[in-house]
């Protein structure tokens, strides 16, 4: 089958409007041997003859009966292309977002945060992908994001465009979940906060524990929780029904607050950072609320 350039259906169709080879040159900014050219090229290609008289003959054009048939398809054709390439330039103005976050803040967040958008920033075509923290601020760096939402344990990564403290509870099934010896232990992948805060306050009260779960699924994390698997750490402010903080007189070592934080590329466009602001402000409100 052949492909039959717009460009030469384009020229023909608007050969058809302004009646004449020497107007349709003058709108499509060509010469009158160009436009002829075009012409030849499109009979060649189609193997039929489009018009049945010389169109730069006085009184207009006349088209062939195979040239009517073909300037119905051409019209529905570059109808097609043309709103095609509107919706593609919309969608470039408006931009592309790439977001990452962190899973549990995903889940706890997001349908909050998307509710409260304008339609103005629901213009934004958004990517958004979930994984562990250092993942995300590492693909920042390499110019995969546009936004990152990153977890740290020590102070805020370089560059931070908004941070916020974040405390950390142990939980389990219940308030007063069995905490056996050694520990059962429920975490998230190696590089994860939660995991680094947990094992590392364990570690420093020189308590035994067995790691008997891990996964990179918030959802996972907590069916393993809520039937009775071990216990973990979680941000307290993302705790789902499934678990329940263990009661503070539980012989539990204390963890440390870790630092949330909102990071913009270096690359980002002002569109971007403008909602970044805003972005920053919706969680702004948010923890208040929380």
């Amino acid at each position: 089958m052949r492909s039959i350039p717009t460009d030469l259906l384009r020229t023909f169709v608007t050969i058809i409007d302004v009646r004449g080879y020497t107007r349709a040159g003058e709108r499509l900014g060509r010469t009158q041997p160009t436009i002829s050219s075009q012409i030849r090229r499109l009979q060649d290609l189609l193997g039929v003859q489009l018009f049945s008289r010389d169109i730069k003959e006085a009184g207009g054009v006349y088209l062939t009966e195979e040239g009517e048939i073909v300037a119905t398809y051409a019209r529905r054709m570059l109808l097609l292309n043309d709103e095609m390439m509107l919706r593609i330039s919309r969608r470039d103005t408006r931009g592309k977002l790439r977001l990452g976050i962190p899973s549990d803040y995903a889940d706890h967040f997001m349908p909050k945060l998307m509710a409260g958008l304008t339609f103005e920033q629901a213009g934004f075509t958004f990517e958004v992908v979930c994984d562990l923290s250092y993942v995300l601020l590492k693909g920042l760096r390499e110019g995969q994001f546009d936004i990152v939402v990153a977890m740290t344990a020590d102070g805020p990564a370089e560059s931070a465009f908004m941070t916020w403290r974040e405390p950390l509870t142990w939980v389990g099934s219940s308030p007063e979940a069995a905490l056996d010896d050694p520990l059962r232990i429920v975490s998230f992948p190696e590089g994860c906060v939660y995991r680094r805060s947990m094992l590392g306050a364990l570690q420093r009260e020189g308590r035994n524990f067995d790691l008997v779960y891990s996964s990179p699924s918030q959802s996972c994390i907590e069916s393993a929780i809520a039937n009775g698997f071990g216990v973990s750490v979680l941000a307290k402010r993302v705790l789902s029904d499934k678990v329940c903080q263990i009661g503070l007189d539980k012989s539990l070592p204390r963890l440390e607050d870790a630092v949330v934080g909102i990071y913009v590329s270096d690359r980002a466009r002002s569109a971007t950072q403008s909602f970044a602001a805003r972005f920053a402000d919706m969680f702004v409100s948010h923890n208040a609320e929380d």
